[in-house]
């Protein structure tokens, strides 16, 4: 999905910079358009990036796979979820399951997940959470440790 995404970008982009060719005044010399030099190189010019992680170099495909790591202040706790305030004043959702360590301990299995994470964290605690992203687009922690204990 984020490579399709990327690709419509890409042929956007291509298509602006077509049609700004196209309509500049034919008294006008024209200068050939600025190259990134991180894009791949066409000799011809005329063929756009294949995929996304090419036009952004690489990187934007490696940043969603595997374990991230998110530290911040909760400003939520609600049913299965923590909401983390990362240091760029975003809020990020963090599910919560049975398996995930918090401060080095799991859920019980006959606990409720919402009552044991009102009873261990608090609104306002500094944690650092470890978590994958599950179904492209759920956060789902594998541990959350508490900063300010």
């Amino acid at each position: 999905m984020k490579l399709k995404v990327m690709g419509m970008i890409a042929g956007l982009a291509w298509g602006g910079a077509a049609l700004a060719q196209g309509t500049q005044d034919s008294t006008m010399p024209q200068e050939p358009p600025m190259q990134d030099p991180s894009m791949p190189q066409d000799p011809a010019g005329t063929q756009p990036p294949r995929s996304g992680s090419e036009m952004s170099g690489g990187m934007g495909g490696s940043q969603m796979q595997g374990q991230q790591e998110l530290s911040g202040s909760i400003v939520a706790v609600k049913r299965d979820k923590l909401y983390i305030k990362d240091e760029n004043g975003a809020v990020v959702p963090v599910g919560v399951t049975h398996s995930t360590q918090i401060d080095g301990k799991t859920i019980e299995k006959h606990r409720d997940i919402h009552s044991h994470l009102r009873r261990e964290i608090k609104e306002g605690d500094q944690v650092r959470t470890r978590f994958n992203v599950e179904k492209t687009t759920e956060n789902m922690a594998s541990s959350v440790e508490k900063m300010n204990k």
